[in-house]
């Protein structure tokens, strides 16, 4: 589902952001005369960083529930974190919009090389913890829990169940709320970035977060326009079957880099190293809409249920409507993103850069 607008003022603090001291040195310098469209529409990068390597022999079972405070870096992962905070620093320099972690331990320590060579105070954001793992936790990475576990994220991004829950999970029950949680800490890195709109030396407007492999790779197939099935597919697959805390979906302190706003949406620019086409492709396209469709009716139920829970007549009244509204707008739009989708198709194929690309997919659904 792609990311819905929300104001770039949004209160840091009610989105859970916990400061942590900056190291000696000072903030990051402002760059002068740095012009911003608008606070709605300015684009911003956020590169996400997957923590470093977990102290044996946690680095071969499933993170614990919640997953912090976890367990600490191996030796290997605090020289992987050290490794990664110098090649960021030499990519994006001393100016970087923020710098955020999610509540473990593994993510905080994996930060804090990158933030003492800014000389800036990581954020620690909940919504960028690992998905709770249930009754999961603790269980090998290589057994039945280990498959079913990863095969859950699948459930909500390849096919939209996101309903489909993790049995025992207190944070993250299921799909929805998983998104929701994730959706809001991006919101906060944005509007933090606004805050502090320092130009990196990549020339964009840089923030860089800590978290971990499943609740990444879950919302960037979930809200980025171009979600890279024939990329992201087969390393999904491989890693339900490497058995192996490295795993090849998301390597430890592998970046995963997005580029965009709240308003417009979020493009994935790249994938550990890969680079990833703006235009996902028709076969890609279709099965985002289709999803979008199966997802709508489901998180309407479930904000209807939270809803019914806290008991608050404008509460319910606002869900049910919000929820209709999203379901008939969903339902009503899928025959003409359908249609738009094969006429941008059909249009690359007079392009010579995209021809290819695009004849593949038409072939492929015949």
């Amino acid at each position: 589902m792609q990311v819905h607008a929300l104001a770039a003022g949004i209160a840091l603090a009610g989105a859970g952001v916990i400061g942590i001291p900056a190291q000696p040195g000072g903030a990051a310098v402002a760059v002068a005369g740095l012009t911003l469209a608008s606070a709605d529409n300015q684009d911003i990068v956020i590169d996400v960083v997957r923590h470093g390597q977990r102290m044996p022999p946690f680095n071969d079972v499933i993170t614990p529930s919640p997953d912090h405070p976890g367990p600490p870096l191996s030796d290997l992962g605090v020289q992987q974190a050290q490794e990664v905070a110098d090649r960021l620093h030499s990519e994006l320099g001393d100016h970087v919009a923020g710098i955020f972690s999610g509540q473990a331990i593994r993510d905080v320590d994996t930060a804090a090389p990158f933030a003492a060579l800014e000389h800036m105070a990581t954020q620690i954001l909940p919504g960028l913890n690992e998905i709770d793992s249930g009754i999961y936790a603790g269980q090998p990475i290589a057994s039945l829990s280990g498959f079913l576990y990863q095969f859950t994220p699948m459930l909500w991004t390849l096919f939209g169940l996101v309903l489909v829950p993790i049995p025992g999970s207190v944070e993250d029950p299921n799909g929805v709320v998983m998104n929701q949680k994730f959706t809001d800490a991006v919101d906060a890195m944005y509007s933090s970035a606004m805050a502090n709109p320092v130009e990196s030396d990549n020339g964009d407007i840089t923030v860089v977060a800590f978290n971990n492999e499943a609740d990444i790779a879950a919302w960037v197939a979930l809200n980025v326009k171009n979600p890279d099935i024939s990329l992201l597919l087969p390393l999904t697959l491989q890693t339900m079957f490497a058995n192996d805390d490295g795993s090849p979906l998301l390597p430890n302190t592998g970046v995963v880099q997005i580029a965009g706003n709240p308003t417009d949406g979020w493009t994935l620019v790249n994938w550990d190293g890969i680079a990833v086409p703006a235009d996902p492709g028709l076969l890609t396209s279709l099965l985002m809409d289709l999803r979008e469709v199966i997802m709508a009716p489901q998180v309407a139920v479930w904000n209807l249920y939270q809803a019914l829970l806290d008991g608050d007549p404008a509460g319910i009244d606002t869900a049910l409507q919000t929820g209709l509204q999203d379901v008939a707008s969903a339902i009503l739009g899928f025959p003409q993103a359908v249609f738009t989708d094969f006429t941008d198709a059909l249009a690359n194929l007079g392009d010579a850069a995209g021809a290819g690309s695009g004849l593949d997919d038409l072939l492929a659904l015949i």
